[in-house]
């Protein structure tokens, strides 16, 4: 199975095991963008299994973009499950700089991802 991710890039060692991931053909970048406020870069990409196990294990900050069932996903501040609506997924200065979550109660946030 392939899942579509944005990864963040916030700093040279992140960014140096992501383009390792891409080198060997475990993650498939389909877009890039530069980053704002302490974000390098965010890559929007395909990524197998292994590939998100690999991203996993090194911490590297990501968000699902599709098959949302396979990943609990939360607010960092309040908890609650993150709704459809509140994915963030305009390219523009908050997502640029890293949050990928909004919602009334918290604002923007990157949001706690974890694979099921």
């Amino acid at each position: 199975m392939k899942y579509k991710i944005r990864v963040y890039i916030y700093c040279e060692e992140i960014g140096l095991i992501v383009n390792e991931a891409i080198d060997c053909g475990l993650f498939v970048i389909s877009q890039s963008f530069d980053g704002k406020n302490g974000i390098l870069a965010i890559y929007d990409g395909e990524v197998s299994k292994e590939g998100l196990a690999l991203l996993i294990m090194f911490g590297i900050r990501y968000l699902p973009l599709n098959n949302y069932g396979d990943f609990n996903i939360t607010c960092p501040n309040c908890g609650r499950r993150i709704e459809d609506e509140w994915i963030l997924k305009t390219y523009d200065d908050n997502v640029l700089s890293g949050y990928n979550i909004c919602h009334d109660t918290c604002g923007a946030q990157m949001a706690d991802v974890e694979f099921i």
